[in-house]
């Protein structure tokens, strides 16, 4: 923080230079001849262009840094968003995994119990056929008898 406070000090005083010498100048106008005048006015220009360049040279420089923070910026939050995309499809597909595990799971308990229900149902197919050829035995020994 106190780099930058240093940093617009250093500004502030050369602005402050800057507005003297425009202040002399100008007191000094009414004293001086026209070759004085035109003499200030070149080197005023001069100085002005100089000023311009560096100007230039520095909106140019933070324009290469503005852009490169930007890029960055952009970078970070694709960056994240993907990465957040990753986590959705990770969770989907977790998601997905379990439903499947699940249905699994009921499909083998349906299957568990299918064949149990075959189990007794050839139970009570045997018990049938064992009632039936006794009922037939009874019978042929009445019938005999």
């Amino acid at each position: 923080m106190k780099g930058n406070i240093m940093a617009l000090s250093e500004h502030l005083e050369k602005l402050s230079k800057q507005a003297k010498s425009l202040e002399d100048s100008v007191a000094s106008f009414n004293q001086d001849t026209e070759q004085a005048i035109t003499a200030k006015r070149v080197e005023a220009k001069k100085s002005l262009d100089e000023a311009k360049t560096r100007f230039g040279d520095q909106m140019n420089a933070d324009a290469d840094e503005f852009t490169a923070s930007w890029a960055e910026l952009q970078k970070e939050v694709s960056d994240s968003f993907d990465s957040l995309q990753n986590d959705i499809a990770k969770k989907r597909a977790d998601r997905a995994a379990k439903k499947a595990e699940r249905t699994a799971e009921y499909a083998e308990g349906d299957a568990e119990d299918a064949v149990d229900w075959a189990v007794y149902a050839l139970q009570e197919a045997e018990y049938a056929i064992l009632d039936a050829a006794y009922a037939r035995d009874e019978a042929n020994r009445l019938q005999k008898g």
